[in-house]
């Protein structure tokens, strides 16, 4: 039976001339970006799901219930994981991480590792790797060791056994490599972790200079993960770690602690501050692009709809002289299955090598890192394998039952029309549908552009342009910071120089502001977070930041260097923080911020120093001591760049001979923090294109075939007079019916869902008619021009010879 229906699948197929191969192409291209987008769904489902245990793995964030309300923190308070530990019993193992970038040291040579994690003992009880040399037992059981991974370890000590190796740590910390362990996967949340230290080793003074961290509840510094034993119950052990916080805090404590997922934790984290992990993901980009393929699919298959019912008079005879002999409905349904099954499995083979050749490109499109070998993986090809039964069914779905329900009689003597009837309602529904999709992607994509433009252009209140950055988190704090700038200063190349403890649009969070110094003192003394106090975000810095940064000064003027032994702190603070504090920018000058000996010198316009998708908060520039800087951030002018760069570091190598020289570029990483929304603008313009192509591709076949049924018709009319402009309306007229009707379903549609991307920033465009408009006109234009090439082709042929066609 099969091999019948094969053959006359086949048979069908090739009389059909051009429309199969319309039918496959449209196909082809819509199912090769469903693969792409599956394989990257796959891949983003499938991080940290190479851990024995991660289904028993969870972190502990922290939920903030006062001053940031409803915000989620990833990071938690040193004492919560061996409190969990050693006072609940669900809790097998607890691991705090803390990973920095640090500077190796190996002989006389410098390295540079992007992420070294302090970790306690537990780690790779948790989080399971494969050893080259050493065990998970003995990889940081000890104070004093590090493990490495196998591609760092063969940059640092080529083929040899490293074990034993002594490192060292920012000119700090000299540690014995006691381990070297299989790279983590890229789809991993610890896929960049290229060292791991014994977390009692490390130098940071938030780690060692704590001298009671297990008393220091308030201090929210690390990632904390643990393991529960088998069966037990996540909620259990959030109610007895909330019961711990109560003891501490009373009814006053301003966090929750609550379990995440560790297999959750690279899709649900968006949003979520202070994750030191790999760069989360984003399950609604994730359903975005599934919405995506669905409708690219859904184009393909109303395609293939179309066309198929179209051409349901040239099959009616056929399937009438096959009922006549004895074929049943469901032999005729099957056969109609088998005959689109085979015209898939072509378009899926076609798909598959389109998408091979594009996946490059795909990865650059959306910065995955998708390998070809993913197909090979059994629940991959599951997916596939679901997705060409889906379309099969899809696709044959209507056509099947369409022809299958012919009236033997009634087709054999043609009485049955493809022209009219509710068929023919259908194919104008599903026609109005695939317009309708059309223009709602392409007025989205006018959003989207014209958004992430605006995030582009728009004025922050500072510029991040010409300034470059030098790193100087891994030297000695006690290190003559001021020396350095000075001789930064006397370069030509440099216009202003100034050291500070983060970037502009990277700010420390951690100190509060309040309106009065009441308000503070009941904080201190009742524990109690009032309504008169917000979180109140912080740069330290030397003075001539607001230089280097080009920010606008309102009142007063900037502070001045600090000396030693100052008992007054001074700082700038923005509008934002005026405005809470119920004053002027004019009024608070001299005045102090009621959080301390901190005296207001300056008022700064307010600036965007976080992502334009959360409005602007309070914002301070305090004084700096050495203790504080994390960078220096140059002014530089105009000039040859690799010569001046070549200058910096001898004079960077001049006070630290032993240290990394590492240039660093805000305007380039605050452009990388917009780069989510760019990839989104990128995926959404070359989707939408393909969505429209293949709809192009359906309304090519439906003329062509309107054309050839028409063919002595037009032939007819050109002999009695018409003009071709005469012939080309008689396709473009019933096009330009539906393509009115698809405009008053897709406006208001594009419209809404314009208006919810919006809201997902704090400062976003206002939608105007003219993106509608525009979405509007190029899908009207496509469909025209594309009925007319075939229109035009009709309307110039030689009407003896279309009178004289069988």
């Amino acid at each position: 039976m099969f091999r019948y229906f094969f053959t006359l699948a086949r048979r069908s197929l090739t009389k059909q001339g051009i429309f199969p191969f319309i039918n496959i192409a449209g196909l082809a291209v819509g199912l090769a970006v469903v693969l792409l987008i599956c394989a990257m769904i796959f891949n983003e489902y499938s991080f940290d799901k190479s851990f024995d245990n991660g289904n028993r793995i969870y972190r502990f964030n922290s939920y903030l219930t006062k001053f940031q309300a409803g915000q989620t923190y990833c990071i938690s308070s040193p004492a919560a994981g061996p409190t969990a530990k050693e006072g609940i019993p669900e809790v097998e193992a607890a691991v705090r991480t803390l990973p920095v970038p640090a500077v190796v040291k190996v002989g006389e040579t410098l390295f540079k590792i992007d992420n070294l994690c302090w970790a306690d003992e537990d780690f790779f009880r948790l989080f399971d790797r494969s050893f080259v040399y050493g065990s998970a037992e003995t990889a940081i059981s000890r104070p004093g060791t590090v493990a490495v991974c196998e591609s760092k370890a063969k940059v640092l000590f080529g083929d040899r056994d490293p074990i034993g190796e002594t490192v060292l740590v920012d000119n700090t910390n000299r540690l014995e490599v006691s381990a070297v362990y299989k790279d983590f996967p890229a789809n991993s949340s610890f896929g960049d972790y290229q060292m791991v230290g014994s977390y009692k080793s490390s130098h940071h003074l938030w780690i060692k200079g704590d001298p009671n961290p297990m008393e220091n509840w308030n201090s929210l510094t690390m990632e904390t993960f643990c393991m529960l034993t088998p069966g037990a119950d996540a909620s259990v052990v959030e109610t007895r770690m909330q019961g711990f916080l109560e003891e501490k805090f009373g009814t006053n404590g301003f966090y929750e602690i609550r379990l995440q997922p560790f297999q959750r934790i690279h899709l649900y984290s968006k949003g979520y501050q202070h994750s030191y992990t790999h760069e989360p993901g984003d399950v609604e980009r994730i359903k975005l692009l599934s919405l995506l393929a669905g409708i690219i699919l859904l184009v393909a298959c109303i395609n293939y709809m179309n066309l198929s019912t179209a051409r349901a008079q040239k099959r009616s005879k056929e399937i009438g002289i096959s009922k006549t002999l004895g074929a049943k409905r469901k032999d005729i349904i099957g056969r109609l299955y088998a005959e689109t099954g085979m015209l898939t499995l072509i378009a899926f083979v076609v798909a598959f090598l389109l998408s091979r050749l594009l996946l490059p490109v795909f990865n650059n499109l959306t910065g995955q890192d998708i390998h070809i070998g993913i197909v090979f993986n059994p629940w991959f090809l599951t997916g596939v394998l679901s997705v060409y039964v889906l379309t099969t069914l899809i696709a044959a779905s209507y056509p099947a039952l369409y022809l299958s329900g012919f009236a033997p009689l009634t087709v054999i003597r043609q009485a049955r029309s493809s022209k009219t009837g509710g068929h023919a309602m259908v194919r104008k529904v599903l026609t109005v549908v695939q317009f309708s999709v059309a223009i709602v992607l392409i007025a989205w994509v006018a959003v989207i552009r014209t958004q992430v433009n605006y995030i582009s252009d728009k004025d922050l209140g500072y510029s991040a342009n010409n300034v470059m950055g030098i790193s100087l988190k891994n030297l000695p704090r006690n290190s003559d910071f001021k020396a350095l700038k000075n001789d930064f200063t006397t370069q030509s190349s440099v216009s202003e120089a100034a050291l500070s403890s983060a970037f502009p649009f990277d700010p420390e969070v951690g100190d509060v502001l309040f309106k009065t110094f009441e308000d503070q003192r009941r904080m201190q003394q009742e524990k109690t977070a009032t309504e008169n106090s917000v979180i109140f975000s912080v740069n330290r810095a030397t003075p001539e930041i607001v230089d280097v940064l080009g920010m606008k000064l309102i009142a007063g003027t900037t502070f001045p260097e600090r000396k030693q032994g100052d008992t007054v702190t001074y700082a700038v603070i923005n509008r934002k923080a005026v405005e809470f504090l119920g004053t002027t920018p004019e009024e608070i000058i001299g005045k102090m911020i009621p959080s301390g000996k901190t005296c207001i010198s300056g008022v700064v316009e307010d600036f965007n120093f976080r992502s334009l998708h959360e409005p602007i908060g309070a914002y301070g520039i305090f004084q700096t001591w050495n203790s504080a800087v994390q960078y220096l951030l140059v002014k530089v002018k105009g000039g040859n760049t690799s010569q001046q760069l070549a200058e910096y570091e001898k004079i960077f190598k001049k006070h630290f001979p032993n240290d990394l020289f590492e240039p660093l570029y805000p305007s380039l990483l605050l452009e990388k923090s917009y780069e989510a929304d760019r990839q989104t603008n990128r995926m959404a313009l070359i989707f939408s294109i393909l969505a429209i192509l293949v709809a192009c591709m359906g309304v090519f076949g439906l003329t062509a075939f309107m054309a050839e049924q028409r063919t002595k018709e037009i032939g007819v009319r050109k002999v009695l007079g018409a003009s071709v402009a005469n012939i080309v309306s008689l396709f473009t007229d019933s096009y330009i019916r539906l393509l009115a009707i698809s405009l008053v379903v897709a406006l208001p549609l594009a419209w809404w869902i314009g208006n919810l991307y919006l809201q997902g920033f704090a400062y976003r465009i206002s939608l105007q008619w003219w993106m509608l408009a525009v979405a509007a006109l190029i899908t009207i234009a496509l469909t025209l021009f594309t009925v007319c090439i075939q229109a035009v082709k009709s309307a110039t042929a030689d009407p003896v010879k279309s009178i004289k066609t069988e």
